[in-house]
């Protein structure tokens, strides 16, 4: 069975109420769900909670996903909404914020990529200490991959807005690594 017959069956399932299809869906996406969600909103039990509103609404959703994307796609796509609008709702999209003393990043799934895990532990707490807006911008583009215009339309801003912000947070970002380097 190849693994796009095997995620089809599990949709299936799902669309049936198959609890246990339901776990299983859980445990395959739920750490890189969370991962993005604490990107975003920079904060470990609210990324908690969204990841939580989100597999809730897919799962009440599943019925109406056709398989036009792959469902880890479309389930980061609800992930994202859900942890812009508690960015929304909690105004802290303008926001600076210091995160917690002796604050520690989860585990990525990307922790392969970097060679040197103090580098990415370091680049980690630097993108926790940039403004929301920024640490969104340069997740969504960056990490996610959505283009330029596709960020926009997910932050609900204008394209130029969306540059601007992504040179200025590039910017703020090499001023907090230098200074990580320097420290420690």
């Amino acid at each position: 069975m190849d693994a796009k017959h095997g995620q089809r069956e599990l949709i299936a399932a799902i669309q049936r109420g198959d609890h246990k299809a339901m776990e299983a869906f859980y445990h395959r996406y739920a750490r890189a769900m969370f991962n993005t969600a604490y990107r975003i909103t920079g904060d470990y039990h609210y990324a908690e909670d969204v990841v939580q509103e989100a597999f809730i609404k897919a799962f009440a959703h599943m019925k109406n996903f056709r398989g036009d994307a792959e469902p880890g796609a479309w389930l980061k796509r609800i992930v994202i909404n859900e942890s812009l609008q508690w960015l929304r709702k909690f105004r802290r999209f303008e926001t600076d914020r210091e995160p917690p003393e002796n604050s520690t990043p989860p585990d990525d799934d990307d922790d392969d990529m970097f060679a040197d895990r103090a580098l990415h532990q370091a680049l980690a707490r630097a993108l926790l200490r940039l403004r929301t807006n920024y640490r969104t911008v340069l997740s969504l583009h960056y990490i996610e991959g959505y283009d330029l215009q596709e960020t926009a339309q997910i932050m609900g801003i204008s394209y130029g807005n969306v540059r601007t912000m992504l040179t200025r947070a590039k910017q703020q970002l090499k001023k907090l690594m230098e200074n990580e380097r320097t420290t420690h």
